[in-house]
């Protein structure tokens, strides 16, 4: 059985992860074949989170898992910790009697209830007086709808707003009373004409821009980190670590340079540097944009493009860019010493046989859980679903150590 799973955050107020939603493949078509549905749902679910590669995915975190009806009536959710599982009823699901009581016996047993993708209703739903968060999609109602929606239920169950899509409508939700947020408003640029990048952020771009020469001059690369304490200070704090065996200490720029070698300088400084441009974003930013690159660098691999390896790992860390500065991706890539295929992969504008764009278009798909284009992707790389899941999951891991190290 072959199985993908990807995640999305969930956000609070402040714009930290308090939670994610866990998509893997919907269809249970791969796992039954009619004969005991309830074993088969179950098998799915086990498989799914029942394993350490759940932790690793989650960090932590609760996990919203969509249930539609027959994954609440044959009560496939036993298997999941009720501390940490959120069962999300889908707006397809008719709230019969059959299911308001299967809904019942979950809240008995701990679980907390998500109606999802909710709409304003003519009559009483059945189900609000049961769930624990009402979901509202942003992309599928009006304005007036969503502050109806908050002004009904606020305080009575916690809205979470979905597929929020731009820092505006986090704003005018969050002003609304909406208390959860999911979506890539945290990773869409915001965008001002008149924007400067302030300072410190110019100076890791030239950093970054210098990384990226075939040939490292790291005597122009010294004077640009001593412009850059804090980021000169780790490099030092790094090669004098525990993780190197050294008898004497090493105490300048130029020496830590030439002792770690090239390679191992522009990974760690491209994550370091991308690290404190996200300083003053959300911090799943960071995460996000590290799992872009290290997902690319592993699928580099599996497709045989292993001395592609660096420029697939450069071309995950840059899609984000214009994120973390306010600028157009362009005007941003246009500064630095990337190969071309990489920038023509970020804009949408690859050549026929550029095999980095094959690449970026897989991370895309599996990162929106576009499982048919996953598929349909992965069969011309010949490559198995299964194999991107393990890479995906072990991208996810390396990126949640990063950042909390």
């Amino acid at each position: 059985m072959e199985l993908l799973v990807a995640r999305q955050p969930i956000f609070d107020a402040q714009l930290r992860v308090c939670a994610y939603e866990v998509l893997f493949r919907s269809s249970l078509k791969n796992a039954f074949d009619g004969s005991d549905g309830e074993a088969a749902t179950a098998k799915v679910i086990s498989a799914v989170f029942g394993s350490s590669d759940s932790d690793r995915l989650l960090a932590g975190k609760r996990a919203f898992l969509n249930f539609p009806r027959t994954l609440l009536v044959q009560e496939a959710a036993s298997v999941l910790p009720p501390t940490t599982t959120v069962i999300e009823i889908l707006e397809t699901v008719e709230p019969d009697a059959v299911v308001v009581e299967a809904c019942r016996r979950l809240r008995a047993r701990g679980y907390q209830l998500a109606l999802d993708d909710f709409v304003p209703q003519p009559t009483a739903h059945p189900l609000v007086p049961l769930a624990d968060f009402l979901k509202v999609d942003f992309r599928a109602s009006s304005p007036e709808d969503q502050k109806s929606l908050a002004n009904r239920f606020r305080g009575q169950l916690h809205l979470l707003a979905e597929k929020v899509e731009t820092q505006e409508e986090f704003r005018r939700a969050a002003k609304q009373g909406y208390e959860y947020f999911q979506g890539y408003f945290f990773a869409r640029p915001e965008i001002l004409s008149a924007r400067q990048i302030r300072g410190n952020k110019l100076n890791y771009l030239r950093i970054l821009s210098e990384l990226h020469h075939p040939e490292l001059d790291f005597d122009k690369l010294t004077a640009l980190l001593k412009r850059e304490h804090a980021l000169a200070y780790k490099l030092l704090t790094f090669v004098n670590s525990a993780l190197f065996s050294r008898k004497e200490p090493i105490e300048s720029i130029h020496q830590a340079l030439t002792f770690v070698g090239e390679d191992a300088v522009r990974k760690w400084l491209s994550v370091v540097g991308l690290l404190d441009l996200t300083s003053d974003r959300p911090a799943e930013l960071a995460v996000n944009t590290l799992v872009r690159a290290r997902f690319s660098e592993l699928m580099a691999d599996r497709v045989g493009l292993s001395s592609r390896r660096e420029d697939c790992f450069l071309m995950g860390m840059f899609s984000r860019l214009d994120s973390m500065l306010g600028r157009p991706l362009e005007e941003l890539l246009k500064g630095l010493n990337l190969h071309e295929e990489i920038g023509r992969a970020l804009l949408g504008r690859a050549h026929a046989g550029d095999r980095l764009a094959d690449i970026w278009k897989i991370v895309l798909a599996y990162e929106a859980a576009n499982w048919s284009e996953v598929d349909r992707m992965a069969s011309a790389a010949k490559l198995k679903t299964t194999t991107l899941g393990v890479a995906y999951t072990e991208a996810v891991t390396w990126a949640d150590t990063v950042c909390r190290q």
